[in-house]
Order: structure tokens, then C-alpha cells, then sequence
């Protein structure tokens, strides 16, 4: 699964589910400050990812991505990881 998948489901997330702006999701965008999200949209976030590639992620393992690019690595190594 390349990280680009993870990162496609991750602005369908964004734009579908919680309807941020699709022009302000970019790598670079922060979660919180950028794109508005708080604790729970974040959790909705994540939750559809583990969803969809059938993965598990910490509360802990989040505690340090503030961008959209951290969330798309994390998740990414963990898709790989479990492949």
C-alpha cells in the first residue's frame, strides 16, 4: 500500500466527512491551527483510516502529529506494517 493511498483516504476523510476546504488540505497543513480540527474530529479522522486498511493506532502514537503529512506517515508505516 503506498503512502499516497493512505493520504488520498485521509483528504476524503477531510473534505467528505468533516467538509474542510479541499484547497487547505496539504501536507504541510496543520490539523489543528490549518485545517480546524479538534480532539474528536481527529479520532473520527484516524477511525476511518483504521477502518479502511484495517490497522490500529494509539492515542499515544498520535500525540506528536500535528500535520497531514506526520498523520499520512504514521498511518502509512502502520498499513505497511501490517501487510
Amino acid at each position: 500500500m503506498a503512502r499516497e493511498d493512505v493520504l488520498s483516504a485521509l483528504k476524503d476523510v477531510l473534505v467528505d466527512r468533516l467538509k474542510v476546504d479541499a484547497g487547505t488540505v496539504t501536507e504541510d497543513a496543520n490539523l489543528f491551527e490549518d485545517l480546524g480540527l479538534d480532539s474528536i474530529d481527529l479520532m473520527t479522522v484516524v477511525m476511518a483510516v483504521e477502518e479502511r486498511f484495517s490497522i490500529e493506532v494509539s492515542d499515544e502514537e498520535l500525540e506528536d502529529v500535528t500535520t497531514l503529512g506526520q498523520a499520512a506517515d504514521l498511518l502509512s508505516n502502520k498499513v505497511t506494517s501490517n501487510a
